[in-house]
């Protein structure tokens, strides 16, 4: 707020008394809004359900290898991992799993039940599916794996695709929403109406202390005068009334109150 061209400073305590003053305000949109998502979990939540298999890209083929092989071979499993990688979703596979257990869902929806990842510097390509149960989590990544290595190995002739680790049926949900999120959202609640309330707070352009009309105003308080009526002047400023003068050469001019 800018009047006659002069600044308003704001200082770490003004913003600490909007903080006070608001704060069961704030408190309680951070509890309606992490209240609300909690509800709204609770409501809609179907729990789903991990496995993970590992496959690994190794050499296999029985020779005798010499240090310079052992490092070429190694140098190109790992320039293979993301071809593998796309492989392992591409229609080939995915749509042979569905076909070989029978399963009730299209390549998208497998799709984006399944996910890859590969640690740095590594030949391993870890494979996971989401299911709605343990069991068939499991079941899906295993055949993914199977036929995926197979895939593979007849695409790109490079035999050295191993499903070096089967599945686990893990019975703890994969998509439970933990404690952290709430907190999280609460927090982001609470900050937003706090910002709310500091840009009114900046906006407000009341007049609500002696130093407020010297410094929008240009005038100088003599004095206050009291309130014939018994009133107190309102905590939230200057809402009516006039700055009261006096002309030294007219001594019967009337006041204004």
């Amino acid at each position: 707020m800018d009047l006659n061209n002069k600044e308003l400073t704001i200082s770490l305590k003004d913003f600490w008394k909007i903080f006070l003053k608001r704060l069961w305000i704030i408190i309680l949109a951070a509890i309606i809004v992490a209240g609300t998502k909690f509800a709204f979990d609770t409501v809609t939540y179907t729990p789903m359900y991990s496995s993970t298999a590992t496959m690994y890209i190794l050499r296999q083929d029985g020779e005798v290898s010499s240090s310079y092989n052992t490092a070429y071979d190694f140098s190109s499993a790992l320039s293979v991992v993301k071809d593998c990688d796309a492989l392992i979703k591409s229609h080939t596979v995915l749509d042979s799993t569905i076909e070989t257990l029978g399963l009730d869902m299209t390549y998208k929806q497998l799709y984006s039940s399944v996910s890859t990842t590969n640690p740095e510097d590594t030949r391993i390509l870890k494979v996971t599916v989401v299911a709605d149960s343990p069991e068939n989590a499991k079941l899906i990544v295993d055949k993914i794996c199977i036929i995926g290595a197979e895939t593979i190995n007849d695409a790109m002739g490079f035999e050295q695709v191993n499903f070096f680790e089967r599945g686990q049926e893990n019975y703890a949900p994969a998509n439970k929403t933990g404690l952290k999120t709430y907190i999280i959202f609460g927090l982001l609640a609470a900050v937003l109406v706090y910002a709310v309330f500091v840009v009114i707070f900046l906006l407000d352009d009341t007049i609500r202390t002696d130093e407020d009309i010297e410094r929008y105003l240009d005038l100088t308080i003599i004095g206050d005068i009291p309130d014939g009526n018994g009133g107190r002047r309102k905590s939230s400023g200057y809402r009516y009334g006039y700055i009261q003068t006096y002309d030294t050469s007219d001594d019967a001019e009337n006041k204004e109150e």
